[in-house]
């Protein structure tokens, strides 16, 4: 219902429609908090499904009551189509690739945790080409090995309040050898990798990760399409599979 969805619906208690509410459904507010009961004022409040179009008619809905709720539902259905309230229900779901693909992921290199700028599969190679140009070529080489999606610990650093204990995504490089994971620290994509003569023409995207800070960045399920060593191997959101594996 609009405008009505973040406060209380207001019943006027009087002679004439304090009946049509039942007793159970009374509500009141004291100091913040919300009672199960009537305070004996002018005013109570009902719980907001009783008349909510949206959702299904209680069991003790009065008929008083079930007018009103026909009336909004009709109010509701003319902002519809006016196009003044747009329903939740209508607004277009975000694809599952998009909510499963971190815009920033966690990356683990030689045991530090870095926050990056962007997809893994869209970190770019900081060096210069010869034409003096930023190299257009991913850190993330189809043909070489690649990290492994998996669930770690969002531990924190010394004298920081302790984190709830939620395991969070991370793509970890620690099990590549020690050049590769240089090459990723140094943002380099294989060629340049082997051209340390090539100056580097942007600065690094990594940033430290610190879990109070980027907690907006912590995702506790694994990407739908996880990549691991070799073939990529296609996983669905849902599936939480054990610590420390892909």
């Amino acid at each position: 219902m609009p405008d009505q969805r973040k406060r209380g619906d207001h019943v006027r208690k009087n002679n004439s429609f304090s009946a049509a509410v039942p007793a159970a459904c009374r509500w009141h507010v004291a100091s913040g908090i919300a009672y199960p009961s009537h305070d004996g004022s002018a005013w109570c409040r009902i719980p907001h499904t009783l008349l909510c179009p949206a959702g299904n008619a209680p069991k003790q809905l009065t008929p008083p009551l079930a007018e009103l709720r026909r009336r909004l539902a009709l109010r509701t259905r003319r902002l519809l189509d006016t196009g003044a309230f747009i329903s939740a229900t209508a607004a277009e779901p975000p694809s599952q690739a998009a909510v499963c693909r971190p815009a920033r992921p966690i990356v683990q290199i030689l045991y530090g945790r870095y926050l990056a700028a962007r997809p893994v599969d869209a970190i770019q190679c900081v060096a210069q080409t010869r034409r003096r140009h930023r190299c257009t070529s991913p850190v993330l080489a189809p043909a070489d090995l690649s990290g492994i999606w998996t669930l770690m610990p969002a531990t924190t650093h010394r004298r920081q309040l302790a984190l709830p204990a939620r395991d969070m995504a991370v793509y970890d490089l620690t099990h590549l050898p020690y050049d590769t994971q240089i090459r990723w620290r140094t943002q380099r994509c294989t060629t340049h990798a082997a051209a340390p003569a090539a100056a580097d023409l942007a600065l690094t995207d990594w940033q430290p990760f610190d879990p109070l800070l980027h907690h907006a960045h912590i995702h506790h399920r694994l990407p739908d399409s996880a990549r691991t060593t070799g073939p990529t191997t296609p996983r669905t959101c849902p599936a939480r599979p054990p610590r420390g594996q892909a």
